[in-house]
C-alpha cells in the first residue's frame, strides 16, 4: 500500500459466500458505521457488524452474514458491492444537496 492513499479492500479467507469478513484499510469509524447501516438495510442480510481492533488502527473488519433461502445462498460479495453503490448514491446526494444550499445562500448573501 505504500504511496496509496485511496482504502484497499480485502477479504478475509472464508469457506462459506454467504458469511464473510471485509477488511478496508485506511478507513475508521465513520466508514465502518456508515457502511453497516447500508448493509443492514439490505433485504438478504441477516447480520452486519463492524470493528476496529485498536484505535491507532486504520482497518474496519465488516462482517456480512446473508440469508439462505432453501438452496439460494446470497453472496456477501454482491451485498457489498450493492450496498457499496448505495452508499456511493447517499454521498452524491449529500454533495449535491450542499452545494445547492452554499448556492442558495451565497446568492441571497449578495443580494443582501
Amino acid at each position: 500500500m505504500a504511496g496509496n492513499d485511496s482504502p484497499q479492500l480485502s477479504m478475509a479467507e472464508s469457506k462459506d459466500e454467504t458469511c464473510s469478513t471485509f477488511l478496508i484499510h485506511k478507513e475508521g469509524h465513520t466508514m465502518g458505521n456508515a457502511l453497516r447501516y447500508v448493509v443492514s438495510k439490505h433485504k438478504d442480510v441477516e447480520f452486519c457488524g463492524y470493528s476496529i481492533h485498536h484505535p491507532s488502527n486504520e482497518k474496519v473488519h465488516l462482517r456480512i452474514q446473508t440469508v439462505i433461502r432453501g438452496k439460494e445462498r446470497v453472496d456477501c460479495r454482491q451485498v457489498l458491492a450493492d450496498s457499496l453503490d448505495v452508499l456511493m448514491g447517499i454521498c452524491d446526494h449529500m454533495k449535491n444537496t450542499f452545494a445547492v444550499a452554499t448556492e442558495k445562500s451565497m446568492n441571497e448573501e449578495s443580494t443582501r
